[in-house]
């Protein structure tokens, strides 16, 4: 697990992400992030990927109530 400290960050707050988590993310200064809220209530910070979100999408439309 790693510790972020919540910072003022002009009018409003951030985090600062170590280089550690800017490589796991494969991401760099000014590219995008995005905070996924989980079904569980918890969250995860993810790179988008436009690829992925096209498959999940069709993922979803094939799935319907009677099958979960």
């Amino acid at each position: 697990m790693i510790e972020l400290k919540i910072r003022a960050v002009g009018k409003g707050l951030g985090v600062e992400l170590p280089q550690e988590v800017l490589n796991q993310l494969q991401t760099n200064k000014g590219e995008n992030i995005f905070l996924e809220n989980m079904f569980d209530g918890s969250y995860r910070l993810v790179k988008h990927d436009e690829e992925f979100v096209q498959q999940m999408t069709l993922v979803d439309g094939q799935m319907h109530e009677e099958d979960a």
